[in-house]
């Protein structure tokens, strides 16, 4: 990789910020429904290489409210896996 230039690097962040926001936007003009959900698009931001903080604030919501959606949607998962009924 080439030298970067020191006063280079704070810029780097931010464009790889908008990089990603403008991904999260096209991706949602292309799948609606697929990103309506809060928790989507912040997964969706984190798969491109965005801290989970910071995906959630690009999201529009906080990391605590991520982690309890997180919490909640693997609740649901293990409730769903309950034992059949004996007939």
């Amino acid at each position: 990789m080439a030298d970067i230039e020191p006063a280079a690097v704070p810029w780097l962040a931010v464009i790889g910020k908008s990089l990603s926001g403008l991904c999260l936007d096209r991706a949602r003009a292309r799948d609606p429904e697929k990103f309506k959900d809060v928790l989507a698009r912040v997964n969706y931001l984190v798969a491109l290489g965005m801290p989970e903080a910071e995906a959630a604030a690009a999201a529009g919501t906080t990391i605590q409210s991520v982690r309890v959606l997180r919490h909640r949607g693997r609740k649901r998962a293990s409730n769903g896996k309950a034992k059949k009924k004996r007939i």
